[in-house]
């Protein structure tokens, strides 16, 4: 891939974000007690909308025109994957802070207690 393809990528996901950000902001910005849901719903449309534009700018394939079961199976790999990665981080960096949180004795062992839970 080009650089200029990178740049052209890069500048057309701000703008993408920009204009999900102002539309999402202006919507928010009013104080609508009574209407909160169909504030909430238009900005989770907005989100979504926005996360479809962002994988067709990076990934040069339209989301919406692929299989829904295909998809469903990406995400899951994608979500397991996470998890796995994420649970093993965290075990990492448990193991870690307690070696270095028990060379100060008790309070290192609460800290640690602490970080584990």
């Amino acid at each position: 891939m080009l650089m200029s393809q990178i740049k052209q990528k890069r500048s057309r996901a701000k703008i993408v974000i920009l204009a999900a950000a102002f539309g999402t902001g202006l919507v928010a910005l009013n104080p609508t007690p009574s209407a909160e849901l169909s504030k909430q719903i238009f900005i989770t449309i907005a989100d979504v909308a926005m996360c479809l534009m962002l994988w067709d700018t990076y990934f040069d394939e339209e989301l919406a025109k692929k299989n829904v079961q295909s998809l469903f199976s990406e995400l899951l790999v994608i979500v397991l994957s996470s998890i796995f990665t994420s649970y093993v981080l965290a075990k990492g960096i448990a193991v870690s802070m307690s070696y270095f949180t028990n060379m100060w004795g008790s309070i290192g062992w609460g800290v640690s207690g602490l970080f584990a839970a």
